[in-house]
């Protein structure tokens, strides 16, 4: 696709693909749209964005038209409920992948694999869940990212059958972090971190039917830092959701996430400087995951989401994993049966070296002591300040 973004041409390239038209009632999810393809081109540096977008952006809407189908061809796929969800929150690189990990391992639980998420269409088959040809298509190019640039394989745990985050989902609703994370918009990450957005939700549980329709079934286990933003909307979606909000020292968390967000802009965007600036990166971090820590705080002096909230400080995720996890099985009433102990054990106990070794950043080249973190949060760290 040549010359500058256009929502009509994404979206008539979509239904050339696939031959289909229907977009469904809610179509909420093209004001995201909207506002990433504008943000684009107000970059100096549009030209080089344009083609990855649009890639990006027409795999999505393909996919939206497909679950579209799917949903209309087959009805019972939508009548498929979302009970009692147990959903991870809280800042990345607060142990919420380590904690996604550990409460996967329930046998009565059902959490997002990475193959289906980044995949959702056509939708996974129990007969073929363990060798549908998407988890070694995405697992190649992992390994081959990580060949490129072996610094990342410390910096995450790049897994194709691991679980995945909500983030991914709403992609396919133009709302999400994913977007400024890979290609560094800043006007798109502005609007997604300071306004509301409508159908988010319809389209995150869509693809939970999707998922669930003809592939294992059990209780969602779901992850999203990003959902802290919007707690109150979560919670209208799913009013019997269960969440666990993990906490870290937002220093921490902030140069760790740069870190990875940079790395994962060099691998793209080596010789464009303009997305790669560590120190920008890290005031955009900042103001993402500052906006969201003091956000929730404020949405939780709310009894009736604060109810549905339990707290884990990564410490204790850390230093005493098994003990975390019954805590919040005891706070919200899920049975903590041996087989699932057992299986926490043997993990507990794997000796899990990063492939590269230890993941290590340096505050001062993403300007975290400028940004004086550690008098900053007043909210959260008048609530959530003995956690850090």
């Amino acid at each position: 696709m040549t010359g500058e973004l256009s929502e009509q041409r994404l979206c008539e390239t979509a239904e050339s693909l696939t031959g289909l038209h229907d977009w469904g009632e809610d179509q909420s999810f093209r004001t995201g749209l909207r506002k990433l393809i504008e943000a684009v081109e107000r970059m100096p540096v549009a030209s080089v964005l344009r083609e990855p977008v649009a890639s990006q952006a027409v795999g999505l809407l393909v996919t939206r038209l497909h679950l579209q189908d799917d949903g209309r061809r087959h009805p019972e796929v939508l009548e498929g409920k979302i009970e009692r969800p147990l959903i991870v929150t809280g800042a990345p690189r607060s142990g919420t992948t380590w904690l996604y990990e550990l409460l996967s391992l329930d046998p009565a639980v059902r959490a997002p694999l990475d193959w289906e998420v980044i995949a959702p269409w056509p939708a996974p088959e129990i007969a073929t869940f363990e060798t549908d040809p998407r988890i070694a298509n995405l697992q190649a190019s992992y390994d081959h990212l990580l060949s490129e640039v072996p610094a990342l394989a410390t910096m995450h745990h790049w897994d194709a059958r691991a679980p995945q985050e909500c983030n991914c989902f709403t992609t396919l609703h133009f709302v999400s972090s994913n977007f400024w994370s890979s290609f560094g918009i800043p006007d798109y990450l502005d609007w997604l971190v300071h306004e509301r957005h409508s159908g988010v939700f319809n389209t995150h549980r869509r693809v939970l039917q999707q998922l669930q329709w003809r592939g294992p079934r059990g209780r969602w286990l779901l992850k999203s830092p990003p959902h802290m933003l919007m707690l109150e909307d979560l919670l209208a979606a799913y009013p019997d959701a269960m969440i666990v909000q993990t906490h870290r020292e937002p220093q921490a968390v902030i140069a760790s996430l740069a870190s990875l967000v940079r790395a994962l802009r060099l691998a793209t965007f080596p010789n464009v400087p303009e997305l790669t600036d560590p120190k920008v990166i890290g005031r955009e971090v900042m103001m993402h995951y500052g906006e969201a820590l003091e956000r929730a705080t404020l949405s939780r002096q709310n009894p009736d989401i604060d109810r549905r909230v339990c707290d884990v400080a990564y410490r204790n995720t850390l230093s005493d994993p098994i003990s975390t996890v019954k805590r919040i099985y005891d706070h919200f009433g899920l049975e903590f049966t041996p087989a699932y102990e057992r299986r926490l054990a043997e993990l507990v106990a794997t000796d899990r070296p990063s492939a590269g070794g230890r993941h290590r950043y340096d505050l001062e080249e993403f300007g975290i002591p400028q940004m004086d973190i550690l008098n900053r949060l007043p909210a959260y760290r008048a609530r959530f300040g003995e956690l850090l």
